[in-house]
Formats: structure tokens, C-alpha cells, sequence
């Protein structure tokens, strides 16, 4: 599919899904959303997965009406890495015997959290 019409398709669904869980989002638009492993993570920014990142937590933050935050910029590359991170965990949920509680996938304030319960509660079924 065009990668133009995946970004479109990416923002409308961002735009009336900002509390879809991980299990939610189409997988085709979890797949265009992860980093690919030749991608260089120097500026996620000058990357489409790094736009439409950057789209949903404005739009997060605009729905919890926090119309101005800050972000140093080792904290947005780490709450990137944190949301791609839950775009990993959704593929082994979804492509493995290893079932992971769903994450709200743009509820950014929880990311860190959310994560860690998640991995928890795998660890603990091991």
C-alpha cells in the first residue's frame, strides 16, 4: 500500500481512536508505525513513523487539554522508544504463544508504567 495513503489512514484513525489498545489498531497500521531495522534513530523525527508519533501525542495531550508541555529531547526520544516498544509487545501478543495484556497505545503518560506491568505480568506467568 502507498506509504502516503498508510500515513492518512494513520492520522484519521489516531484522530477517533486515542484510547484504542494495541489489539485495536489495524495490523497493517502497527506495521507501517514500527521502526524498521535499518532505519537510524539519530532524529525519529525526520521519519514517518516519527510524524505520526508526534501527531498522536499532540493529539493526547490536546485531549487531556494540555494545550503546551515540554519535552527535553532525550525525554520525546525516549517516550518514542517507549511507544515502539508497545508496538513490539503488541506483535508477540499477536504472533506468538506469549499473551500480553493490551496497551493503551496513546495514553502517553502511562507508556513507562504500562510497560511494566506489562512485562511483569508475562514474567510472572513464566
Amino acid at each position: 500500500m502507498d506509504e502516503e495513503i498508510l500515513f492518512q489512514e494513520s492520522l484519521n484513525f489516531i484522530k477517533v481512536n486515542l484510547d484504542a489498545t494495541f489489539d485495536a489498531v489495524p495490523v497493517h497500521l502497527r506495521d507501517f508505525w514500527m521502526i524498521n531495522e535499518n532505519v537510524k534513530l539519530d532524529d525519529p523525527s525526520t521519519t514517518k513513523q516519527g510524524s505520526i508519533f508526534m501527531y498522536a501525542l499532540i493529539s493526547y495531550k490536546k485531549s487531556q487539554k494540555k494545550m503546551e508541555f515540554r519535552l527535553k529531547p532525550e525525554e520525546l526520544f525516549e517516550l518514542f522508544n517507549d511507544w515502539q516498544l508497545v508496538l513490539s509487545l503488541a506483535e508477540i501478543n499477536e504472533k506468538t504463544d506469549i499473551k500480553v495484556k493490551p496497551i493503551k497505545l496513546f495514553h502517553f503518560d502511562d507508556l513507562g508504567s504500562e510497560i511494566e506491568k506489562g512485562v511483569n505480568g508475562i514474567l510472572s506467568l513464566s
